[in-house]
């Protein structure tokens, strides 16, 4: 050790001994989505939806086989509402949560779609941690 101290005084390099290697648990297998539907719900009531976020709009298909693209009427503002148009003309309030689900809530009827950020995953099973992946 005097020899180091020595060595390093006189501006030489020293080089630390590694340290042993510790045992590495092994990572969780990730969890896996329950299926390919989103827990979405349309008045409160849950059905499976996906979305796809288009350069101009959304798409949401519904696991009863309904379709529906909601398209901007007009161009966002900073801090404005976004409203949207659906295929049919209605008008929709598009609200985007902190947590990044999405709410649309029709102007004139007050129906509402909830349509969460994630996919549920399976149950996990013992170990298994995080979100879920498709």
């Amino acid at each position: 050790m005097a020899a180091a101290c020595a060595a390093i005084g006189s501006g030489a390099l020293v080089l630390a001994a590694p340290n042993p290697p510790k045992a590495v648990r092994p990572l969780a297998a990730a969890q896996v989505a329950r299926d390919g539907w989103k827990d979405c719900s349309f008045n409160g009531v849950a059905i499976g939806c996906v979305d796809q976020q288009l350069p101009d709009g959304i798409r949401l298909v519904w696991k009863d086989g309904l379709k529906m693209t909601y398209r901007p009427l007009h161009p966002p503002q900073a801090g404005g509402p976004a409203e949207l148009r659906d295929q049919l003309g209605g008008v929709w309030r598009r609200q985007l949560l902190a947590q990044g689900n999405t709410v649309l809530t029709n102007v004139a009827s007050g129906a509402r779609i909830v349509v969460p950020l994630r996919f549920p995953c399976k149950p996990p099973l013992q170990g298994e941690v995080g979100y879920c992946h498709n």
